[in-house]
């Protein structure tokens, strides 16, 4: 999947979570990308089963987009958490990193990353514990 379709389809689930209706106009807007643009990505996703769409209707993701797209967002989520919590940087700049590495790193190097998050956080409870 390219980033521009991992991009929307995380963007549909949050805004599915926000309301109801999602359109092409607030997808564009929010991914700053061309109506046309989000057409064709949309046609992606709707080719590989990830969303459903009346001709000009609301955009719903299927059973299996909402999986892809709960897996994107956990991804950024961790990313995030690690840049802000760990290696202590700004949250606007550990949101615009994450953004980008969610798309390239491995299955291997996020389930090392939430180890190593899980691994500081028993030590910082067993810590305060002592104290």
């Amino acid at each position: 999947m390219t980033k521009s379709i991992e991009d929307c389809l995380e963007l549909i689930y949050i805004i599915a979570l926000e309301k109801k209706s999602i359109r092409v106009k607030e997808l564009s807007i929010r991914l700053k990308i061309t109506k046309p643009s989000i057409v064709s990505t949309l046609k992606e996703l709707k080719n590989a089963n990830l969303i459903s769409q009346e001709k000009y209707g609301y955009i719903e993701l299927t059973e299996d987009g909402l999986i892809e797209a709960k897996k994107i967002l956990n991804k950024h989520n961790i990313i995030k958490k690690f840049l802000i919590d760990t290696l202590k940087v700004s949250e606007d700049n550990a949101e615009k990193d994450a953004c980008q590495m969610e798309h390239f790193l491995s299955n291997e190097t996020l389930s090392k990353i939430e180890e190593f998050i899980r691994m500081q956080n028993v030590e910082c409870k067993m810590q305060n514990g002592k104290k």
